[in-house]
């Protein structure tokens, strides 16, 4: 069952989403990436995109409280 969050969440976030989000640069959010601290695919233009799931799991790992806006 999805929570209010999760149903106000895109199913696949931007890296500038999980940024804003985050509080932090998009540049924080590659190395994250790139480290595998946080699960992205590569879209064919290049430019990664973060499942919600894997966003919610990495939230949670790293105490990152969730708005109810999804923004």
């Amino acid at each position: 069952m999805n929570t209010k969050v999760e149903v106000n969440f895109p199913q696949y976030l931007t890296t500038g989403a999980v940024a804003k989000h985050c509080g932090v640069s998009k540049v924080t959010v590659l190395r994250w990436i790139e480290k595998g601290n946080l699960i992205s695919f590569r879209l064919p233009s290049g430019q990664n995109r973060i499942h919600r799931d894997n966003f919610f799991a990495f939230a949670e790992k790293h105490c990152i409280p969730l708005k109810n806006d999804g923004k």
